[in-house]
């Protein structure tokens, strides 16, 4: 039950607001440089041994995103803030509630 109400806080729905939103935007960064190259491919302006090498880089890429993603919930959050240019983007539009201590931005990168 405290794990149901923990959800309903304004803390956990911040950090899962971050996590979402980067989540979306860590998988476009993967997926829309393929998506351009297949529709380069449908085109005929690359071949199959290029689409071979696309997928194959993008298998990479998205094995990175998982192992990023299964990470402790309070060590994600974290993470992400260490992302400064999208981190501050998006708190500006979604300030934190009270309770949530930010990483300092002279800790970030």
């Amino acid at each position: 039950m405290a794990h149901k109400k923990r959800r309903q806080t304004p803390e956990w729905q911040w950090e899962q607001a971050l996590i979402d939103a980067y989540y979306d935007y860590r998988w476009h960064q993967v997926l829309d440089p393929l998506y351009e190259k297949f529709q380069r491919w449908k085109a005929g302006e690359l071949t199959h041994d290029d689409m071979d090498y696309a997928i194959h880089e993008t298998h990479k890429q998205t094995r990175e995103l998982y192992n990023f993603f299964t990470n402790k919930r309070s060590w994600l959050v974290t993470l992400i803030q260490l992302d400064q240019e999208w981190f501050d983007q998006w708190v500006a539009d979604n300030p934190p509630p009270p309770g949530i201590q930010l990483v300092p931005p002279e800790a970030r990168p």
